[in-house]
């Protein structure tokens, strides 16, 4: 068919077993050094954090929602009920009485503030306590965020199940997701999974750089009876 991602795997459905084999059977390895990456400890957790600038501020999250639809309310009240104070919804830090109602229509992320501390190598136990609580929360899954507003901290994802010791790359559970082009999580970015990138080329779009716009600069660009009213759309965009 004319269907881009329509392919030989899709319609034979050998597509989905492929990508069960690579989620379940496949070895995920560094990106950066190449080597094999192996789940990660609260020890060696706590130890790659403490290596953040002393004195940072930061918090300690647990993931309960990645990309998810849904208004996600079940997740808040849970947390409230467990005695935490404070959720990050999409980025933003909310008290958890005062969370906003979620659109369920888009995907969200919600993490659990398990701890807010100032990043101290003398005072690892409490990091280590902090971040095996966020851990079990979330089921293996660390976030450590910068607490301040404007700092240059980047989040750090780190995860029991797979993690590269030696570079600090930390990744999900190899999922299906990851190897769909139908799917964000596993698409290029580029060519969003089509396998083609569309760009413009200016050379074939302009066929006479010699001439104005409303003289015939752009190719096709000929309206016709509306050709009066694109000449003063562009006139009054110039102006502007």
């Amino acid at each position: 068919g004319r269907n881009p991602r329509s392919t030989v795997g899709t319609v034979t459905e050998v597509y989905d077993y492929l990508r069960l084999l690579y989620a379940r059977v496949g070895h995920p390895h560094c990106p950066k050094c190449g080597r094999e990456i192996s789940r990660q400890t609260v020890e060696q957790i706590a130890d790659q954090v403490a290596q953040l600038p002393e004195g940072e501020r930061i918090l300690i999250l647990a993931p309960m929602v990645q990309g998810r639809k849904g208004e996600h309310q079940a997740i808040v009240e849970a947390a409230r009920r467990q005695g935490y104070v404070r959720v990050r919804v999409d980025g933003a830090v909310h008290e958890l009485d005062q969370v906003p109602a979620l659109d369920k229509r888009y995907k969200h992320d919600i993490e659990i503030v398990v701890d807010r501390l100032m990043v101290d190598p003398t005072a690892i136990s409490r990091l280590r306590e902090s971040c095996e609580q966020a851990a079990e929360l979330s089921g293996g899954t660390v976030v450590v965020a910068a607490a301040e507003p404007g700092s240059k901290t980047a989040d750090m994802l780190f995860s029991q199940r797979f993690a590269c010791v030696y570079d600090g790359i930390s990744m999900e559970e190899p999922q299906p997701r990851n190897f769909s082009f139908n799917n964000p999580h596993g698409a290029c970015p580029d060519c969003t999974g089509l396998g083609a990138k569309l760009e413009v080329d200016p050379e074939a779009l302009i066929t006479d750089p010699e001439r104005s716009i409303t003289q015939g600069a752009v190719s096709g660009w000929s309206w016709g009876p509306a050709q009066q009213w694109m000449d003063e759309l562009v006139q009054a965009v110039a102006t502007e």
